[in-house]
């Protein structure tokens, strides 16, 4: 299967510059192995309003009516300057599938970048988004969005994979027809995120008489981005995987239902991730010749070289 690249927007420190705050570039497995199936578009927002590498600390300092991009060690606020190119830089991305951000960043940290009372030498007080990435979650909301450090955890990982693959996967939508197979190649996968989405998404794309073309896919867009903005339960992807192994459930052998019910048991208790599964049932798909499985994305999201054959953080 191929499958068309996803872009998304990464901080330039991550296996692409040498441009942290300390003259470093972190170096990332994950990253450097999503670069030959990922359009990358690397920023440095610090770097990119002026700021030299390597550069004096900046800090996040809360203010009552708004936060302050401060640096101790010369007195500046690079706040205004800060909002001002994230807001110009953000608005000219042109179909961006998501983002992987840098991890305590005061510009790029998504949930954990330092917040401090004062500016005052004193500890922080609390975690939040920085400059950078709380524009990108105000501007887009529903777009997957994560922290490189939180690819460490394989069920994260598999998720954020599976929907800038999906994401990417509907640029190929460009009338109905192609909108109606795209949702029945996605069907199953749709099905273990979220049921009502899938079926809102489903009458979305059948009920498009006296509708422009455009709306309906931006509509079905919308619902798509919403889809993906949170995981799929565990529960509802055994589900759907009990279900597609019904399809051979008189052709496997008992030590095949036996092996199956293991790795469930094992993935329900959050051993083992949801691809060690799908491709045991895709591999029955390919060997008892279902044509409608074998297009399914839920057993294949995204490119196979990306599942992690050494020992991954589960929890």
């Amino acid at each position: 299967m191929e499958f068309l690249k996803p872009k998304i927007v990464i901080s330039k420190c991550l296996e692409f510059d040498a441009c942290r705050y300390d003259g470093q570039i972190i170096n990332n497995s994950y990253i450097k192995k999503l670069k030959k199936f990922i359009d990358f578009i690397p920023v440095c927002p610090e770097v990119e309003i002026g700021m030299g590498i390597p550069r004096d600390t900046i800090r996040i300092v809360k203010n009552k009516k708004e936060n302050l991009l401060y640096q101790p060690n010369t007195g500046k606020d690079f706040s205004k300057k800060m909002n001002r190119f994230s807001e110009s830089f953000l608005k000219k991305l042109n179909s961006i599938d998501g983002f992987i951000l840098k991890t305590d960043s005061p510009s790029c940290g998504v949930f954990s970048a330092k917040m401090y009372p004062k500016k005052d030498n004193c500890p922080a007080d609390q975690r939040g988004s920085g400059f950078f990435a709380k524009k990108a979650l105000s501007m887009y909301p529903n777009h997957p969005i994560e922290e490189e450090k939180r690819l460490n955890n394989v069920f994260i990982r598999e998720h954020f994979y599976t929907s800038i693959f999906t994401l990417a996967d509907f640029r190929n939508v460009t009338n109905i027809d192609s909108l109606y197979k795209y949702h029945s190649r996605h069907k199953y996968l749709f099905m273990s995120y979220n049921q009502n989405l899938m079926k809102k998404m489903g009458k979305i794309a059948a009920d498009n008489k006296n509708r422009k073309t455009i709306d309906v896919i931006n509509d079905y867009y919308n619902c798509l981005l919403h889809l993906f903005s949170k995981k799929s339960r565990i529960p509802s992807n055994i589900n759907t995987q009990t279900h597609i192994m019904g399809y051979f459930k008189k052709s496997l052998s008992s030590k095949e239902k036996e092996h199956f019910l293991k790795l469930i048991e094992l993935y329900r208790n959050k051993k083992t991730p949801i691809s060690s599964i799908n491709s045991l049932l895709q591999s029955w798909t390919i060997r008892f010749e279902n044509e409608y499985l074998i297009k399914q994305s839920f057993l294949n999201p995204f490119p196979k070289e990306l599942i992690s054959e050494k020992k991954s953080r589960f929890l």
